[in-house]
């Protein structure tokens, strides 16, 4: 599956094993991909324990709800060999993570949660890369975008500089994207729970492995720069709202061959 940002597509689709890109591309092997620590930053007193080859990570910032959870990373990525483990609590409803030192993350181990129930959203505008040995093991939905900016109402999440974190209430109902969109690219298995969502959303999405959420909703989203992409109810449609283009972009993302090749 390749799906581009021009024009826009949006599709909710339940999505089989893709073809294979165009000979032009060429996919970097996982060894060819550096590996790439966990490091928050110092922006939401994010914490990065480690134990062995898994990464508890715990801390962060709170709405004043209690119910969204907020992490900042310079760098997030894992290899084939490392755990990422979201540490949570019960009362949790979403944990957002936004990477934002203008790399892209390269993702080729297992991503859980344990201590709730919580959806997890993962933002690096540069560009987000799923290798061959991902794994999900999530308690409920998962969304990877290269937005810049997530909405609560009339509160925007920013995936750089400073946030109000205490007065993001409520749940993600819109997707902002400032100059080029980065890519996704994925070439393992992507897979929830039954029941659960499942959703990428970037200017270019490329799946050469699988996605599945068996009796959830699953959401491919190609997204061109500048642009809203507002959320929906479950069975409702999502819709794009074009944005002008003002100031100057935070990120500069990689393309997408330059983010399947190691940025070579």
């Amino acid at each position: 599956m390749i799906t581009s940002g021009l024009p826009p597509q949006i599709q909710t689709v339940e999505v089989s094993p893709a073809k294979a890109l165009p000979s032009t591309l060429s996919i970097a092997a996982p060894e060819m991909l550096v590996a790439q620590a966990i490091a928050p930053d110092n922006s939401t007193n994010t914490q990065v324990t480690v134990q062995g080859n898994r990464l508890d990570i715990s801390g962060g910032s709170r709405s004043a709800d209690g119910v969204n959870l907020f992490h900042s990373f310079i760098r997030f990525g894992l290899d084939g060999n490392q755990v990422a483990n979201f540490q949570v609590t019960p009362e949790l409803q979403n944990v957002l993570s936004r990477v934002t030192g203008g790399d892209a993350s390269y993702i080729n181990g297992l991503i859980q949660m344990t201590g709730g129930n919580a959806n997890l959203y993962l933002i690096n505008p540069a560009g987000i890369l799923f290798g061959p040995n991902v794994q999900l093991n999530l308690p409920a939905a998962f969304a990877a975008t290269t937005a810049t900016g997530v909405g609560f109402g009339n509160q925007l999440f920013q995936s750089a500089g400073s946030n109000d974190y205490a007065r993001l209430l409520g749940n993600p109902d819109s997707w902002i994207w400032r100059g080029n969109a980065g890519a996704i690219f994925n070439s393992g298995n992507l897979a929830v729970k039954p029941g659960q969502d499942l959703t990428l959303l970037g200017g270019t999405v490329v799946s050469t492995g699988s996605l599945s959420a068996p009796g959830g909703r699953l959401t491919v989203v190609a997204v061109p720069g500048s642009n809203r992409l507002r959320l929906s109810p479950a069975g409702g449609v999502l819709g794009l709202e074009l944005l002008p283009r003002t100031g100057s972009p935070l990120f500069s993302p990689l393309t997408l061959a330059q983010l399947v090749t190691g940025g070579i």
